[in-house]
């Protein structure tokens, strides 16, 4: 199967499915040199180019948003990114395999945004959906911020408590509980996937999940 790479505070049933679904679980254990209550976020010490990780170098600013150089979105040829403190390794992948780069103010860009393929995703970021929405061929979901927790943060991110496994995305917690959940739900279904998610847990989030080659 594949490699998942999520926090070690991801919830169990979360952590029992993709096990049950064989792939191998990368729990990420915290590290506090990347700032307290993103310490374990699999979004700021790596990222999935082409499958395979770009992985965090160098010694980690625990402060936004330098914290942020690996939080970044990659679609089909594209890395929406904050320029100003992306890690040299990942344009670099990025850039060996063509790819365009667009610029957003938001260092959480990952984290912002559920990537439901390479082509489409939802956000509640207006700097990231005023961005994308310029580029044609793209299929963008925009909802309310709020409604995902963060332990430390008055709020989290719905990317961030959410990843692309397979054919389905999948939520660490109850996505239904979500205002916008039927308009989530339609729009991943209509690219071909499925929704994953765990009822009664509070959506939370994790700092993405992520999937790579095993």
């Amino acid at each position: 199967m594949s490699a998942v790479w999520l926090s070690h505070r991801a919830c169990e049933p979360l952590k029992t499915y993709l096990r049950q679904r064989g792939h191998t679980l990368r729990l990420i254990e915290d590290d506090p040199r990347f700032g307290p209550g993103v310490s374990s976020h699999a979004d700021l010490r790596l990222c999935p180019v082409g499958g395979r990780p770009v992985f965090y170098e160098g010694v980690p600013l625990p402060r936004y948003p330098e914290n942020a150089a690996l939080c970044a979105v990659v679609l089909d040829g594209l890395l929406v990114h904050r320029p100003d403190i992306t890690a040299p390794a990942l344009r670099a992948a990025c850039r060996a395999l063509g790819f365009r780069e667009i610029s957003v103010r938001q260092g959480y860009a990952k984290c912002s945004c559920v990537v439901v393929d390479g082509g489409s995703l939802i956000t509640s970021d207006p700097g990231i959906y005023a961005a994308l929405s310029k580029e044609p061929g793209l299929s963008l979901l925009k909802i309310r911020e709020g409604f995902v927790s963060l332990p430390g943060f008055p709020t989290g991110f719905l990317g961030g408590a959410s990843g692309r496994v397979g054919d389905e995305i999948v939520f660490n917690g109850d996505v239904t509980a979500h205002p916008d959940y039927p308009a989530i739900r339609d729009f991943i279904r209509s690219r071909g996937l499925s929704v994953r998610s765990f009822p009664g847990i509070e959506l939370c989030d994790i700092g993405s999940i992520l999937e790579t080659e095993e």
